[in-house]
């Protein structure tokens, strides 16, 4: 990225006359005006300094629709406490399903006022017999928001329990259990026969500028290889995007190499699953030859710092995949540092990350514009824009977000400093003031303007607390 100012002092932009969505040949700027899309009396920005920026882009902050998944609420607000991946996604199926409009809804708004413009949204089914209806709830929720999206429904068919050998895992359980454990699922329910044919129509359908939808194989160890090559074929026609998981935790590392004799992702090239369209979240275990892999398929990877720290995953290599040419993007998995969604305070813990200690006094490390740059830029082709969205460009879509400098800055902050080392070390989702996706104003002086999000949370509350839940910790 250019060694640019970002901050301005005072201007506005425009947006093109024929296409109000679409950044303009014409800006300058404080306020900023979008005729047609809104009125030109509206301006906004006032006295204060405004550092202008694109969207934020969380590539993945894992909206999985299970009971025990972190959405509009988390696994600790209802009762669980983090844990090592596999014992956390155990310990969490205690919680009873909740509205997947009303989570989806909430979370969207939480990640619009941190600034965040466009989202990866991984849907795991609550009940799988319901499956239009969660899908097509939780895609209304985005566009009420007014957030891109990209949506990919997800899928598994092995290794339901442990990684390993599941039929003599059920051996060792009661005979009570294993009924209960292998009960078949209504009829009509999302399986892998009916997979590629469901997620077909939800792209006719859906697929558009606000909504990219594609397909979201939960992980190798997850899904057979069968089923992984039907959806490379599947993603190719159609033309869009395949988002995964591997390597995540030190279990996976193990599996892979136990089963295949060769980590995951050595074992996803092998059958020739990787390539531009691929996006793997975590991959906290690769070796020096994963990231080789990596870079030469142009295969990207989604990093969660905060994510990987709290479900005990251990760091992701972030530093070294960069420097090998790996499309490294930043998401949350929606298990953010403090629990509240704010993208602008996990570039400052992927920032702080990947600092490694060195004998020597200048050693490279992660700088602030090359997390920025993971936050915008790399994120957009992550998700399938390309380079529509992540800058602010002529013929770019008018995804905007402006920042109270002032409040970030005071009492005082020597101007010396680059204004993307002041975001990522004082900056918070509240300094956030005004976002603007698809050429609309969603967030005003820090308040959602689309959804409600008290009404939302009373929902939540009501259905989180209706009798039955478990409201013992485990």
């Amino acid at each position: 990225m250019p060694q640019e100012s970002i901050l301005v002092h005072a201007g506005h932009m425009i947006t093109a006359h024929d296409q109000p969505a679409v950044i303009g040949v014409e800006w300058w700027w404080p306020g900023i005006e979008f005729r047609k899309s809104v009125p030109p009396t509206s301006f906004f920005g006032g006295i204060r300094k405004f550092p202008r920026s694109e969207g934020f882009l969380p590539a993945h902050p894992r909206l999985d629709q299970r009971p025990w998944a972190r959405k509009g609420t988390d696994g600790f607000q209802r009762g669980s406490l983090d844990d090592t991946l596999e014992s956390w996604i155990l310990g969490n199926r205690k919680f009873l399903p909740l509205p997947v409009y009303e989570d989806v809804a909430l979370c969207a708004a939480k990640l619009l006022k941190s600034g965040v413009t466009a989202t990866m949204h991984n849907h795991n089914l609550q009940s799988p017999a319901d499956y239009r209806q969660e899908f097509e709830e939780a895609i209304r929720a985005y566009g009420d928001a007014g957030i891109r999206v990209q949506f990919n429904p997800g899928i598994r068919n092995q290794n339901p329990f442990i990684y390993g050998d599941n039929e003599k895992f059920l051996e060792s359980l009661s005979e009570a259990t294993r009924r209960i454990l292998t009960a078949p699922p209504p009829p009509g329910s999302l399986n892998a026969e009916n997979f590629i044919g469901v997620v077909s129509d939800l792209h006719a359908r859906h697929d558009s500028a606000m909504c990219r939808v594609g397909f979201g194989p939960m992980s190798p160890q997850w899904c057979t290889k069968d089923l992984l090559l039907e959806i490379k074929r599947a993603a190719q026609r159609l033309n869009c995007p395949i988002h995964t998981h591997a390597l995540q935790s030190i279990f996976q590392k193990i599996y892979g190499l136990e089963t295949y004799g060769k980590s995951l992702i050595a074992y996803l090239e092998e059958i020739g699953f990787l390539g531009e369209e691929v996006v793997i979240g975590h991959c906290v275990w690769p070796t020096e030859k994963d990231i080789e892999i990596l870079s030469r398929s142009n295969t990207g990877v989604t990093h969660h710092p905060s994510c990987n720290l709290r479900v005990r995953n251990g760091i992701a290599p972030v530093f070294h995949m960069l420097r090998a040419g790996v499309r490294v993007g930043l998401g949350i998995d929606s298990k953010t540092i403090n629990d509240d969604e704010d993208f602008i305070q996990e570039m400052k813990v992927c920032f702080l990350l990947h600092r490694p200690s060195s004998l020597e006094l200048d050693s490279p490390h992660l700088t602030a514009r090359e997390v920025f740059r993971m936050g915008t830029e790399t994120n957009a082709g992550l998700l399938g824009y390309g380079r529509e969205l992540g800058r602010l460009e002529p013929g770019c879509l008018a995804d905007l977000v402006l920042l109270d400098y002032e409040r970030m800055t005071f009492p005082f902050t020597d101007p010396v400093h680059d204004p993307l080392e002041v975001l990522l070390y004082r900056g918070k989702g509240s300094h956030v003031h005004t976002v603007i996706v698809d050429g609309k104003i969603v967030v005003e002086n820090g308040r959602v303007l689309t959804v409600a999000e008290e009404d939302l949370g009373k929902k939540l509350r009501e259905a989180a607390s209706r009798p039955g839940r478990n409201a013992k910790r485990r």
